[in-house]
């Protein structure tokens, strides 16, 4: 039976953390909850939800990647950016998501048999960059920051200066997909999103990693993508579940920190550097 690990971040937020190393946060306010991602559809994260919420649920998708949109189909209602279709008809085949498998934290515990079947794309109602989610003394409002995917959005909690990111933008940046953006795409979106953040958060909270990072992110990552379109990089072999590529920064073994101390990383292909790469 595949279980999720709980625990309370803030007295209104609380992390459930998937056997994929994936991160979900359900969000309470006064008169509604919002869950944003679902994880990888292994077993029931409704289950857990339920069991610590009784308010009306918003379910909310940062992107349609297997390993945060699976178990939306749980959900009555759930919202992701339309850019993202064509990322879920590839993300809910069932072979490819049996290969993480073996990647699980727990892999013993998680079988063929604890997967749920994928949410159709018709299963989703449109989100986009600028929309607003009122949970009472809590509002959720939406930001476009494509790299990782290009339909990525993040959430801003305004009240508590919180910014849930998904996976755009981390110690471990991640830009091997067909759907990612090039390098300096990516770049100018954090730039942009940096911009219109600032003075505005003081926490994030991750779909990955260590759960949390610091607003300085931002710049540490810009600053990784200029050292990679610069030609300044330790361009370490990549090659995970046939996603193949390098990492920018040499990394301590079996960890996300940087040998040379710093924040921020970039896992990238030398084939979408530049945007006439992609033209």
């Amino acid at each position: 039976m595949v279980h999720f690990d709980v625990r309370p971040i803030t007295e209104h937020i609380t992390e459930f953390l998937g056997r994929f190393h994936e991160r979900m946060y359900l969000v309470r306010g006064t008169v509604r909850a919002a869950l944003i991602d679902t994880g990888c559809g292994f077993g029931s994260l409704k289950a857990e939800v339920d069991r610590i919420n009784d308010l009306p649920l918003t379910v909310l998708l940062t992107h349609a990647h297997q390993d945060h949109a699976m178990g939306a189909v749980e959900f009555d209602r759930a919202y992701l950016n339309p850019e993202e279709e064509s990322v879920l008809r590839f993300s809910s085949d069932a072979d490819f998501r049996l290969l993480g498998l073996n990647i699980s934290r727990d892999a013993k515990n998680v079988t063929p048999e604890d997967m749920l079947p994928p949410p159709a794309f018709e299963h989703f109602s449109p989100v986009k960059a600028g929309d607003c989610f009122d949970l009472g003394g809590t509002t959720l409002e939406t930001f476009a920051c494509p790299g990782h995917t290009r339909g990525h959005l993040v959430f801003l909690d305004r009240e508590h200066r919180i910014l849930f990111s998904g996976d755009a933008v981390s110690n471990a940046s991640f830009l091997l997909c067909e759907e990612s953006t090039t390098v300096e795409e990516y770049r100018d979106e954090l730039i942009r999103l940096k911009r219109l953040l600032e003075g505005k958060v003081d926490r994030i909270l991750e779909g990955h990693g260590t759960g949390e990072l610091p607003f300085a992110i931002f710049d540490a990552v810009i600053c990784v993508c200029n050292e990679v379109l610069a030609g300044d990089t330790d361009r370490i072999p990549y090659d995970l579940r046939g996603y193949q590529g390098f990492t920018a920064k040499r990394r301590l073994p079996h960890s996300l920190h940087r040998v040379d101390g710093r924040m921020g990383n970039l896992i990238y292909r030398e084939d979408k550097l530049r945007r006439a790469q992609r033209e």
